[in-house]
């Protein structure tokens, strides 16, 4: 089938949204939303409010749905990403401080040009039947290369290679500071030794295996935020592993029972985090304050009954 749907005005889609059930109060003022943020965007925002007729979502909205409903979930969920986007900026700090400090005091400061300490190069067959190859030692030394020559932005770079003939390459601690969250989550998963692994994910108080598979999913989450994408309700592609109890710090009383795969308890391991590298963190007083001004359905991000209860959210 061909798609021929032509473009609307502003005017036009409001007119479209009043036929199917929203209610404005100010079309003006909803223009200049449109305008700001576009239909398309928006329309994400719209489903939680249209009818559900026989197991399936139609093109009508609920009776009394009014376009302030819409418009303050999306803000809700604008406001929800960036406090997680904060919350994983300070994790990804600390892990990427964690790396170099370990590596280096085990392997010296240029660790990340040792091929011997990574994984051999490996092929990994992917859900779709096709393979791809995975080869962490040289992935990030074509990133480092580009951007010795590339990054122009960042000082230390450049006086490092006005400064030095050899190694070519800089310390770890100025090579790590250039890779994405990306390059951080494939160094832990493709360090050869275990015992490597162990003590990086020991400073976080999880077991490797955990800790691994944390960062993979903290890094896709942060993608989302990072590109402005719908968080608040979304089933994660990517769906960290469960992690049943905790020695040392607090952890969820339900890890049985708990969502994984829904943001829930992906805000549960940043508050799990969080306990080692930002003590007293404020993320559970706004995200309680964010909760109580907006009202989401919180069943949608896989919120349990009675959560503010848990120990964790204390």
């Amino acid at each position: 089938m061909k798609y021929d749907k032509p473009p609307k005005t502003y005017q036009e889609q409001i007119a479209l949204l009043k036929e199917r059930g929203v209610i404005f109060d100010d079309e003006k003022k909803a223009e200049h939303q449109l305008a700001a943020i576009s239909y398309y965007r928006l329309s994400a925002y719209m489903f939680p409010f249209k009818k559900n007729v026989g197991g399936h979502i139609v093109d009508e909205f609920r009776y009394g749905t009014t376009w302030k409903d819409i418009y303050n979930l999306y803000v809700f969920d604008r406001k929800l990403r960036l406090l997680v986007f904060d919350a994983i900026e300070k994790i990804e700090v600390a892990v990427r401080c964690q790396i170099v400090y370990q590596l280096s005091h085990r392997y010296g400061s240029h660790w990340q040009d040792n091929p011997d300490i990574f994984k051999e190069p490996q092929n990994r067959v992917l859900s779709d039947g096709t393979t791809q190859a995975i080869d962490v030692f040289n992935e990030i030394q074509n990133h480092i290369t580009e951007q010795l020559h590339n990054n122009k932005a960042e000082i230390f770079i450049k006086h490092y290679v006005q400064t030095y003939d050899e190694p070519v390459n800089p310390p770890s601690w100025m090579c790590v500071e250039v890779m994405y969250f990306n390059h951080l989550s494939r160094i832990c998963n493709y360090l050869k030794n275990r015992s490597d692994v162990v003590g990086i994910a020991s400073y976080f108080h999880l077991p490797p295996k955990t800790f691994n598979s944390w960062l993979h999913t903290i890094n896709y989450v942060r993608n989302i935020c990072a590109h402005h994408a719908r968080l608040w309700n979304r089933d994660f592609n990517i769906v960290p592993e469960k992690f049943d109890f905790s020695k040392t710090l607090v952890w969820i009383s339900n890890p049985e029972t708990a969502k994984r795969g829904k943001l829930y308890y992906f805000l549960c391991m940043l508050n799990y985090i969080l306990q080692t590298i930002n003590p007293g963190t404020s993320l559970t007083q706004r995200l309680k304050d964010l909760i109580a001004e907006y009202h989401p359905k919180i069943s949608a991000m896989g919120f349990p009954e009675n959560w503010e209860t848990e120990k964790i959210w204390q």
